[in-house]
């Protein structure tokens, strides 16, 4: 069996981590070779899915299952079975690379000056010729890692088959496994409308003209208000990670403007969408008290009652669900009833996939929208000073022209030109920056394979001893819940806090503050 399925099927808590590992690792290779949206569609429907295949895992017995129920023991084998494909497939792939590297290194250092002219006239021909060379000799590879993919799909869309087989199997315990999944990602990337940045800057025309939109200063948005009685208007922001989607819409929350005209409602979605939990949040921030009730018809109804006589700006924001209509359907159904001509929603999103859907089941037209593109170059400058630079009186202007050629490679992009700066904060040389130039962002192309690269700057900027605390936490799965003293403990027990003046558990308890 292979590393990752025998994780998978040996160790509960690992189980979708290892999944999740897998599926990130695939679709790197097939955004690499044939990339297309649909490929994005499935790997977000993939990653959605790993909280209900962990409340599936919690209950199950390996020994047992098969006297427990031979479907699913079926659907676990078929879960294996796509596993393992994968990450064969996988394995083969990166064999082919470390072979390829060590083709060309032994070439350049060993190679005759024939050998060596012949390899750099291939090479000339450029990353596209390249990429179609290696696509065509890999096909049969990448062939099998797509039906893996395909297969996985499958299985993961069959999970919700037995999550009440395993409240049954369970016991019949108070926490259903639906229940469970919900806990699992209530803990999901959390904002507010509350401006977190500590500068906006670079999206005053955005801002600016969905402030327009929003306080009905164009004709045009009037009259679909008044053509579509039972609408309420939708304005998306779509924009892929970290290019300021949330930022603008918390900037647009706190104008007097839109304050005078609207109460706003900011509810974060993320991956988690389910109407009921979804309308539960925003009940809960309209009247700032938690609904007594978990059920969809009582929370449907308190919803429309609070919302009949006010406009209101409902910002939801983060939100990844383009397929499941019903559930739509089932958020947007209180707010279609209340006849209002005076309100307004905002989504903050990835894909326009998200925008068609929720435009959609509303019945609104599907053209208010914008998508975000990088930071004009003095903008993001002016950003990554502000980071770079703040606080500090510094009179090195070979170091700030250094900074310039920085942020003119970083693309505009807002998260990323804040990490870099403030990395490079802390060990601020002439020497420094210009390796981080010329080598960090050799390659960097404003991709969002480049932009993880990045980011992951602050995770080598971390002390080795919590690098290692922080690797410990991937063995759990995706928006698992921590309580302090019992990860306190697990880094204790497992040897990760080195002793010293004071006890493991203040050390610990120091990485966490």
């Amino acid at each position: 069996m292979a590393a990752s399925a025998a994780l998978v099927f040996a160790g509960k808590s690992v189980a979708t981590s290892a999944i999740s590992f897998l599926v990130n690792k695939a679709f790197s290779y097939i955004d690499e070779y044939c990339k297309s949206e649909n490929m994005d569609e499935l790997k977000n429907r993939l990653l959605r899915a790993m909280p209900y295949i962990q409340a599936v895992f919690d209950v199950v017995n390996p020994e047992l299952v098969r006297e427990q129920s031979s479907g699913l023991d079926a659907w676990l084998w078929q879960l294996r079975d796509a596993v393992e494909a994968a990450e064969d497939a996988i394995d083969e792939l990166e064999y082919y690379e470390l072979e390829e590297k060590a083709k060309d290194q032994k070439v350049s250092e060993w190679g005759s000056p024939l050998g060596k002219m012949k390899h750099k006239f291939v090479r000339s021909f450029g990353p596209a010729v390249n990429k179609t060379l290696k696509k065509i000799s890999h096909r049969d590879t990448l062939k099998r890692l797509m039906k893996s993919v395909d297969d996985l799909d499958k299985a993961a869309t069959g999970v919700s088959d037995f999550l009440k087989l395993t409240d049954h199997l369970s016991g019949g315990s108070s926490t259903s496994s639906q229940q469970k999944v919900q806990k699992l990602m209530d803990n999901d990337r959390q904002t507010s409308s509350i401006l977190s940045a500590t500068i906006f800057v670079g999206r005053e025309k955005e801002k600016e003209q969905i402030i327009g939109w929003l306080t009905n200063t164009s004709d045009e948005l009037g009259e679909t208000r008044v053509r579509r009685t039972y609408s309420i208007p939708i304005i998306s922001v779509i924009g892929h990670g970290g290019m300021g989607k949330t930022t603008l819409a918390q900037s647009i929350c706190k104008q007097d403007e839109v304050l005078k005209h609207f109460k706003v409602i900011w509810t974060t979605i993320s991956t988690s969408f389910d109407a009921t939990s979804v309308t539960s949040k925003i009940l809960e921030d309209a009247t700032r008290v938690k609904p007594s009730s978990d059920h969809l018809e009582p929370l449907q109804r308190d919803l429309k009652e609070k919302l009949t006589s006010i406009n209101f700006l409902l910002v939801l924001d983060d939100v990844w669900e383009d397929k499941k209509r019903d559930e739509w359907e089932k958020l947007f159904a209180p707010l279609k009833e209340l006849n209002t001509t005076g309100s307004t929603i905002l989504l903050t999103i990835r894909m326009q996939s998200v925008a068609d859907m929720a435009a959609k089941v509303m019945g609104v037209e599907r053209d208010k929208f914008l998508t975000l593109q990088g930071l004009e170059d003095d903008k993001n400058l002016k950003l990554f000073n502000h980071h770079a630079f703040s606080g500090l009186n510094l009179r090195d202007s070979y170091l700030k022209l250094i900074g310039e050629q920085i942020a003119k490679k970083l693309r505009g992009c807002p998260l990323v030109t804040k990490v870099v700066a403030e990395h490079l904060q802390s060990n601020i040389t002439p020497e420094y920056w210009r390796k981080f130039l010329h080598q960090g962002l050799e390659h960097f192309k404003g991709t969002e394979k480049d932009i993880m690269e990045v980011l992951r700057l602050s995770y080598y900027h971390l002390p080795t001893e919590l690098q290692i605390c922080f690797r410990y936490c991937c063995l759990f799965p995706q928006d698992y819940i921590f309580e302090k003293k019992v990860l306190v403990r697990m880094w204790i027990g497992s040897g990760l806090i080195a002793s010293g003046i004071q006890s493991l558990e203040d050390t610990a308890e120091q990485f966490l503050a």
